[in-house]
């Protein structure tokens, strides 16, 4: 059994969500391009975007993406992320979530993100960003906390401008999990799990995937798996980190992998993408946030599991 109680419920969800959510200004769309609404208007998470402009180097390089077609099958697809810090970028994150890039870590240009540089890769174009620093797959799914993957609020935000809805999704979610010593929990993707104030990661994934594909069927969803996350050593520049609970990045990413394959999900292999403990020094700014070259080798994670399974 695929679902969990959620889905009962699941025609009235994140459709009410959407249309009541936009009141405090929030959006998910980039600030490219972003629509003025007259004063007083409605709003939804697809419709409110963050005010400012692309900056011209990106301009130029969504300009170049335009010139240079993808043959893959993907072109013009619409992407949605569904991430946390690592995802983010300031202007490429909805009004009021919380953001990592630039102002902490390496990255100095939007199209250095593993999203971004996917987009030129593959021709497809960003139906949503969905992703706030410091976010976690766990939480109370019933109230709106931009903060909990597992939260109708939050996983609102996964629909794009003017309402577009995506046409493949990407879940790279836990690096917090694992960082706030979240249980891990023994769902393999079959267990039911009720709303409410979800305290064990397995549970919450489940809980957010059962929404995703409740409320986006047509999309294809990719589960990632965690990039290795290292903590300050003693003989050695970076070691494995373990939680509080004895857990690492290893634990939390086979999870992962036995909840998308118990559903039938692809899966991204970000644990043995290239990030390695040995390396980390030049792949992070700190263990676990990713530089430019981070960032390349999980963009060539996900774009080789996207070409091998473009037409299925």
């Amino acid at each position: 059994m695929r679902r969990g109680l959620w889905g009962i419920l699941a025609g009235a969800g994140l459709a009410a969500c959407l249309a009541g959510c936009g009141a405090g200004g929030d959006g998910n769309a980039p600030a490219d391009g972003a629509d003025v609404q007259e004063s007083g208007a409605a709003q939804t998470p697809a419709d409110s975007m963050q005010d400012g402009t692309e900056p011209a180097a990106e301009t130029e390089q969504m300009q170049e993406r335009e010139q240079e077609p993808a043959e893959n099958g993907m072109q013009g697809l619409g992407l949605s992320v569904v991430g946390d810090s690592i995802s983010t970028y300031e202007g490429w994150i909805p009004e009021g979530f919380n953001g990592f890039y630039p102002e902490n870590g390496e990255l100095t240009d939007a199209s250095q993100l593993w999203w971004q540089r996917l987009l030129k890769d593959t021709g497809m174009e960003l139906c949503a960003n969905n992703s706030s620093a410091g976010s976690t797959c766990a939480g109370d799914s019933d109230k709106e906390d931009i903060q909990s993957g597992c939260s109708s609020f939050r996983l609102s935000y996964t629909v794009g401008k003017q309402g577009r809805l995506p046409d493949i999704i990407i879940v790279y979610m836990g690096t917090n999990d694992l960082l706030e010593s979240v249980p891990i929990g023994d769902n393999d993707g079959t267990a039911l799990v009720e709303e409410g104030e979800i305290d064990n990661f397995s549970d919450a994934y489940c809980m957010m995937l059962d929404k995703l594909e409740s409320e986006y069927p047509i999309a294809r969803i990719y589960c990632c798996t965690l990039t290795q996350v290292g903590d300050w050593g003693t003989e050695r520049p970076y070691e494995p980190m373990e939680n509080s609970l004895g857990m690492t990045a290893k634990d939390y990413s086979e999870r992962i992998r036995l909840i998308a394959d118990t559903r039938g999900l692809p899966v991204i292999d970000l644990y043995d993408c290239g990030i390695e403990i040995d390396n980390l020094t030049e792949m992070t700014s700190d263990g676990v946030h990713l530089t430019p070259d981070g960032m390349k080798c999980v963009e060539e994670a996900a774009l080789a599991v996207l070409e091998s399974t473009a037409g299925e």
